[in-house]
């Protein structure tokens, strides 16, 4: 791909498009993470250790050598499982660059909560710094107003600074974190980051 910016298009995704995301790469690489800071100021029997009581989360940013790598194909290995995910997710779309598939969204409504979720969203690395992960989220807020949510959630990791700077330029805080929410394995010292977007257009 030259460094001419490609033309941009987007539209619904299909079961069809599993072989191209498939083929996507969208493993990251930072030499930054956040750190999850714990101060508790309780003591186990309810009675405070301090003036101060209180029991508080910090995120910090920490600097790691040797960076870190991490390639999110190894958690969905196969073309037929995008094209599962695809078939459960109630929407979505692709991004197109000069008629190649870029990037997806998937997408689904938490019912009881009246927000969209954000179930995946995949940007190919040698498409990124083109604005193909803002055209899709733009288009997800879209959906999700559409469908009468207030509001456009996601979940993260720790691990991965690059997506949480994405988020946050593009309009997404914090809103929660749980330091338990992956299961054993090689992403269970991984913090979940629960981030979201308030749509103003929605009604409250």
């Amino acid at each position: 791909m030259d460094k001419e910016t490609p033309h941009m298009n987007v539209r619904a995704v299909h079961s069809n498009d599993a072989a191209a995301l498939h083929q996507l790469d969208y493993s990251f690489e930072t030499d930054r993470v956040y750190t999850l800071r714990v101060q508790n100021r309780l003591a186990q029997n309810g009675s405070a250790v301090s003036s101060d009581v209180s029991f508080a989360f910090e995120l910090v940013e920490t600097a790691v050598d040797p960076p870190v790598y991490k390639n999110y194909r190894e958690s969905m290995p196969t073309q037929q499982d995008i094209e599962a995910e695809i078939r459960r997710s109630e929407g979505g779309y692709v991004a197109l660059a000069d008629e190649a598939i870029a990037g997806g969204i998937l997408l689904s409504v938490e019912e009881w909560r009246s927000v969209a979720r954000v179930d995946n969203v995949i940007v190919g690395h040698q498409y990124r710094r083109y604005g193909i992960g803002s055209l899709l989220l733009s288009c997800a807020a879209d959906w999700a107003r559409n469908h009468g949510c207030w509001a456009v959630v996601l979940e993260t990791q720790s691990i991965n600074y690059p997506a949480i700077q994405f988020y946050l330029r593009n309009g997404f805080t914090i809103w929660s974190i749980n330091r338990h929410f992956y299961p054993p394995g090689p992403s269970a010292y991984e913090v979940a980051i629960f981030m979201g977007k308030r749509l103003i257009s929605a009604a409250l």
